[in-house]
């Protein structure tokens, strides 16, 4: 009984990663170049489309490819005693592109759309900026960058503000 239900329980597993590693299986994205692809069923997933609404609004559908850093910035400073204190600040270092994208449509139907080829990158926008090794953290008279660490990134490809993928 125990065996069996061990084995439920795996196959059930394999089949859960299965379906979740398949989701966005038509997403193809170089991070470099801005260029890629885009099955029509990733776009009306992330949606929640049909294909009605993926035929009438296509035209319309934004791309956008995000970066979030994340820094961990140490600064060191004296107080007038002589006080030496450290305080380490998490700072995110965020830059957003427009992806141009054009629709793709099927061979034999001029009509049906198959998908979105994106076609590279273009206005980049960026959010923060990370204090270098010896600069005075900004907002602390005297607080001096000892540290400077990238602990974390992530990348998302998005379309109308919707995560297509994420890395």
């Amino acid at each position: 009984m125990m065996k069996k239900l061990l084995t439920g329980l795996v196959a059930g597993a394999l089949a859960v990663s299965l379906f979740a590693s398949s989701t966005f299986a038509a997403v193809t994205f170089d991070t470099t170049s801005g260029t890629g692809f885009v099955g029509k069923g990733d776009v009306q997933t992330a949606l929640g489309w049909n294909n009605k609404q993926l035929q009438d609004y296509a035209d319309k559908l934004v791309f956008t490819y995000e970066t979030v850093e994340t820094f961990e910035i140490t600064v060191e400073w004296t107080t007038g005693e002589g006080t030496k204190g450290e305080k380490t600040h998490t700072v995110e270092h965020k830059r957003t592109s427009a992806v141009n994208g054009n629709v793709e449509h099927h061979a034999r139907t001029a009509t049906q759309i198959t998908g979105f080829n994106l076609t590279g990158l273009k206005s980049v926008t960026t959010e923060g900026s990370i204090p270098k090794f010896g600069d005075t953290f900004p907002g602390n008279s005297g607080h001096e960058v000892t540290k400077v660490e990238l602990v974390s990134t992530i990348s998302t490809l998005k379309v109308n503000e919707k995560v297509l993928q994420q890395d």
